[in-house]
């Protein structure tokens, strides 16, 4: 899996699951085969949540919501 392919995995995921459809990516990162994905999904307010994506199985492993 590639950047791309994470960033389109994640925003998948955060429209169809989450709930958010408005997002800015903000950083990504691979770390130990993990895709650590970090998005702004605040509309007026910065948000942040996390999407993790195994880099093997391209499978959502992690989501932290905004606190």
């Amino acid at each position: 899996m590639d950047t791309e392919e994470a960033v389109d995995r994640s925003i998948e995921f955060l429209e169809n699951k989450a709930g958010y459809y408005t997002h800015r990516l903000e950083s990504s990162k691979l770390e130990e085969n993990v895709w650590v994905m970090r998005f702004d999904v605040g509309v007026f307010a910065v948000k942040i949540v996390e999407v993790k994506i195994d880099d093997k199985t391209e499978r959502i492993i992690g989501y932290e919501r905004p606190k």
